[in-house]
């Protein structure tokens, strides 16, 4: 089934995680620095962590659910071919399609099953996608259910190969921009991790232990996060929008 987040219990959540990201970063800072001045923009730093690595998961997961839908849409064609209806063919998804979309249309089955008409079940299921992708694909079904047309399984295998082909286009972009972020954030830790082994010797800990030497750091620290977040908002592929949403 898919999960459904409280809003209030996601925010708390996230914010449980960057405190002890935070913490967990001051503390070693502090133990290998032997100073909590220098050990503070650390802290600073790697709260960030936790949001990078969960937008990168996210992401990771919205493209691998978007890399299933030309393997969905073969399905469907296959059961619209064998003489099953549309409501039929997508019922069956719940057990026959992708492991990962089966809750999505179980949910859709159990729509239909409690009377409620197929196309607000198809808006519901276009609603659980929450996916560009997904609007494109129950509009067609949509508007095929409504005309009644013949050529609903060649109009399906026209948005099939279409998808394969932009998401084929939009992973080799992504291979492209990966190095260069995978750069972009080597050249933004490398700094601090320099920091890290100086600050062993007592002239670097002296230095930036006292008030413009703090200070230093601490800029430092907020430039580091907003030269990274402006790297990713660069280098950031357009999602595919949701016309039909």
């Amino acid at each position: 089934m898919p999960k459904r987040f409280s809003l209030n219990s996601l925010n708390i959540n996230s914010f449980a995680i960057y405190i002890a990201s935070g913490m967990s970063g001051l503390a070693i800072s502090t133990l290998i620095t032997s100073s909590i001045l220098i050990g503070i923009p650390f802290g600073l730093i790697t709260v960030a962590i936790p949001v990078v690595l969960l937008k990168r998961k996210t992401e990771k997961q919205r493209t691998e659910l978007q890399g299933l839908w030309p393997e969905i849409l073969d399905h469907i064609i296959s059961g619209l071919q064998s003489g099953l209806s549309l409501a039929e063919t997508l019922v069956i998804l719940s057990g026959r399609g992708p492991e990962k979309t089966r809750s999505f249309f179980l949910l859709f089955a159990q729509d239909l099953r409690t009377g409620m008409e197929f196309e607000k079940a198809l808006q519901e299921l276009k609603l659980r996608f929450h996916d560009g992708i997904a609007d494109q694909v129950c509009e067609v079904l949509e508007f095929a259910r409504l005309s009644g047309s013949r050529d609903t399984s060649l109009t399906l295998r026209t948005l099939s190969n279409f998808i394969r082909s932009d998401l084929a286009i939009r992973s080799e972009i992504e291979a492209k921009h990966s190095w260069v972020k995978n750069s972009a954030a080597l050249a933004a830790v490398a700094p601090w991790i320099l920091l890290l082994l100086l600050a062993s010797q007592p002239n670097t800990r002296s230095a930036y232990t006292s008030a413009s030497g703090f200070m230093i750091l601490i800029v430092g620290a907020v430039l580091t996060i907003v030269a990274y977040i402006w790297m990713e908002r660069v280098g950031k592929i357009n999602e595919i929008p949701r016309s039909f949403a």
